[in-house]
């Protein structure tokens, strides 16, 4: 048994960016590196019965659709910001305050002025935080990272081009971003 204590975690926002890289198990992207040492606790979003739903089919404790609810609950030591990005600053700021533990989705603020704020808060409350580049984890550029490493394409590289292909936005009704 792993003597290190067990993170309690909440999910606020689930739809897109929860949910865009699958792992195994059908879970979402959610912890990437934790997971295995996670209490998926609470998954929060906007819509009950649709955050109801994905919280049952992917193992997650109970369901919330107000954040400021999850950030009260003293059980919840960390939380995944995964919300649209005009609100990562005000769920930021108020888990530092809260003394959660932040991992925020990018872009992590709309200017410098949230950034640095963002920054103080997590500071002046001493909580872990972080921003999660999900990519990193994404298992066809962890084999480019280690075919690096081990030289399989050369002691140096000189060009690198590369095509990362997605289906997400091929929908005709998805707005433009």
């Amino acid at each position: 048994m792993n003597p290190r204590r067990i993170l309690t975690v909440a999910l606020i926002g689930h739809r897109f960016m929860a949910g865009a890289i699958p792992m195994p198990g059908g879970r979402p992207r959610v912890f990437l590196p934790w997971r295995r040492s996670c209490r998926l606790k609470t998954l929060c979003g906007r819509q009950r019965v649709a955050t109801r739903k994905a919280a049952i089919e992917f193992g997650w404790e109970h369901s919330e659709t107000d954040w400021r609810r999850v950030l009260d609950d003293p059980e919840i030591d960390m939380v995944d910001i995964c919300t649209p990005n005009d609100t990562h600053y005000e769920i930021a700021v108020a888990a530092a305050r809260a003394g959660k533990a932040i991992l925020c989705e990018k872009p992590l603020a709309r200017d410098l002025r949230e950034a640095e704020t963002m920054l103080r808060a997590v500071r002046k409350e001493r909580v872990v935080h972080m921003i999660c580049h999900n990519y990193r984890r994404i298992p066809a550029i962890a084999l480019a990272k280690q075919m690096i490493e081990r030289g399989d394409l050369g002691s140096r590289l000189f060009h690198f081009h590369a095509h990362y292909a997605q289906d997400w936005i091929v929908d005709p009704s998805f707005p433009l971003v």
